[in-house]
């Protein structure tokens, strides 16, 4: 796994820009104990995080870009809200740069998720004894729809029905015995079936015979396991934690407002909709997960209980 430690003065650095971006007053105490949240309100993670995120695409930047332009980017994720209110957040930048520098950012976040979304970290604190024998299930997969504004012209392939207008859905599977996001799919039209999402994409990253914990709104693998799987109530029950810490994952992508709100840069063509959309999407997958390692976010342990889920194909149905 790859290991993040930025030092105390690396993050000094970045709260030290933070605080004159923001045009911190004088007569307010910076050091305080709401410092962090002042972070995770504004950026959507604290110091340590942003900072670990500078070192890893310092390089790749562009060669006027420097660390008060990635807290553009880190706040527009965030608020999402009209250019004027992000310029005027941190210190009336011209529109034209902070756009400019913002989308940057994001995209060099963004081609950090190779690195940090892997579909092996599924095994990280697997038992020795759940590799043999019975076929357990290591992930847990499930999607989820983002609103859009509607395209010119409307397709209905576009059509969520969870919110009853056009959106772009994404697949996510997390490991069940670790805070690891291991796969990542899309955009996909919202009109496109959940199964062929998984047979298509997370399905040929695993074995034919891995089992996949979803809910019970697809199913139409033999290697996705819905909740009645189960040979008895405790594993049924265990299979239902797995998927609710499932759930907290894309809440906790949705606090960042630009996915949580209809995303409204829409572009001329369809391919550069989807790209924007992705970008942004896979930036806050990369924040979510750095945030696990090392920003002290952390989701209920699925995968304590002495009664572990096993599931086979045969079951799924």
């Amino acid at each position: 796994m790859v290991v993040f430690s930025p030092t105390k003065k690396d993050i000094k650095s970045i709260e030290d820009t933070a605080r004159a971006v923001l045009g911190f007053p004088t007569s307010r105490k910076w050091e305080s104990k709401d410092k962090q949240a002042r972070f995770k309100s504004l950026f959507g993670a604290n110091s340590t995080v942003i900072t670990a995120i500078w070192n890893e695409i310092q390089n790749h930047i562009d060669e006027d870009v420097f660390r008060k332009h990635l807290l553009y980017g880190l706040l527009f994720m965030k608020v999402y809200s009209t250019e004027e209110v992000h310029c005027a957040i941190v210190g009336w930048p011209s529109v034209k740069t902070f756009r400019e520098k913002a989308w940057h950012i994001v995209e060099c976040i963004a081609e950090l998720k190779p690195k940090l979304i892997l579909i092996e970290n599924r095994f990280i604190n697997v038992p020795p004894e759940t590799r043999v024998g019975f076929k357990r299930s290591f992930l847990t997969d499930d999607a989820c729809d983002f609103g859009i504004n509607e395209p010119y012209p409307w397709d209905r392939k576009w059509y969520a029905v969870k919110f009853n207008g056009p959106g772009v859905k994404y697949n996510v599977a997390i490991a069940i015995h670790s805070d690891n996001i291991c796969y990542a799919s899309g955009p996909h039209f919202s009109g496109e079936s959940e199964t062929t999402i998984f047979k298509e994409n997370l399905g040929t990253a695993i074995p034919e015979d891995e089992p996949v914990e979803i809910d019970g709104c697809t199913g139409g693998d033999q290697r996705q396991m819905k909740p009645q799987a189960g040979d008895n109530r405790k594993v049924r029950k265990q299979k239902s934690i797995f998927r609710g810490r499932q759930e907290t994952i894309f809440s906790r992508m949705k606090q960042f407002n630009v996915l949580n709100s209809h995303f409204r840069h829409n572009e001329t063509s369809e391919e550069h909709t989807l790209y924007k959309h992705q970008v942004c999407f896979d930036a806050i997958l990369v924040i979510t997960q750095l945030k696990f390692m090392i920003g002290g976010d952390q989701l209920f342990d699925g995968a304590s209980s002495k009664q572990q889920c096993v599931t086979t194909a045969e079951e799924t149905y």
